[in-house]
């Protein structure tokens, strides 16, 4: 598999509403796990003022970083620019009362447990037809009826996927108790010994997969080399710009650079910040 690199601005919006109060906008980053079945989305995504979720988990793993505005997880709970969160399959959150409009990247994959996350594609094509067949959603809430007629609520997303899978969505037990919330500003930079000019911020790694969050800073005229890596990465300059080749890449440019697949070399006049996801689970879900 071929290294994708592309800028924010080259994809359209599109407009995601499933239930939800207000609708995100989201630019979807093109990702190929590799894998038949198993899903990673990365999302370049605007969640709007007065967005409104009801407390709520997953069924899959999310990492979200805050690139402009902030993000309310919760009561008295806002991400700033900057901060990164990562969210556990089957650890709940929210509510969440959106004030102001947020830029973020989300990305959501499958969790350790293995459970089936479905495809956008699956979402919005399930949510399309119950919606024809009549179904109705109001405030993230599915309210639907039981075999005896009775109401009965539930979270969209759950909703959406029962009708899809044709079973209960169930979640797996949390491996933490509720997200994970970090500061990067916190962290320190650390020099590369193995890369003058380059410095890193591990932000953590997550679960028996081994997920991991840094970021990266290249120093005014610094070059990494072209290198391969066993792991996927997904790449994304926050800050400054870079050189691949003849071609200078702002901030807003994403890399994904599949398993095995080799990182281009790369270097910065004026320096740069990147944000990179590893996920070795790739390879160990290949594996098995």
């Amino acid at each position: 598999m071929s290294v994708t690199i592309l800028h924010v601005d080259e994809l359209p919006w599109e407009v995601i509403s499933r239930g939800r109060t207000n609708s995100i906008r989201r630019k979807l980053l093109p990702l190929d796990s590799g894998i038949a079945g198993v899903t990673v989305e990365l999302s370049y995504m605007i969640v709007p003022d007065g967005y409104g979720v009801p407390r709520h988990r997953h069924n899959c793993d999310q990492i979200r970083y805050i690139i402009d505005g902030t993000q309310n997880i919760g009561p008295n709970h806002d991400m700033l620019p900057g901060e990164c969160g990562f969210f556990p399959e089957g650890a709940h959150y929210g509510p969440q009362a959106q004030k102001g409009d947020c830029l973020c990247l989300l990305l959501q994959y499958q969790g350790a447990s293995g459970d089936r996350l479905l495809t956008s594609d699956e979402l919005n094509a399930t949510y399309a037809k119950m919606i024809a067949e009549g179904a109705v959603f109001e405030s993230g809430i599915y309210r639907g009826r039981k075999p005896d007629g009775t109401p009965e609520n539930k979270d969209s997303y759950a909703a959406i996927y029962e009708a899809h899978e044709g079973k209960k969505l169930t979640f797996a037990r949390p491996r933490y108790r509720e997200p994970v919330m970090m500061f990067p500003d916190r962290f320190r930079w650390m020099p590369d010994r193995r890369r003058p000019g380059i410095e890193t911020k591990h932000l953590g790694t997550f679960t028996e997969l081994r997920s991991s969050i840094d970021l990266t800073r290249l120093g005014a005229s610094s070059c990494v080399d072209a290198m391969a890596d066993a792991h996927a990465q997904l790449c994304f300059v926050t800050e400054g710009s870079i050189q691949i080749g003849d071609r200078t890449w702002a901030s807003g440019t994403y890399l994904y650079i599949p398993t095995g697949a080799t990182a281009p070399a790369m270097r910065s006049a004026s320096g740069a910040t990147i944000l990179t996801i590893t996920l070795p689970m790739l390879r160990e879900l290949a594996a098995v």
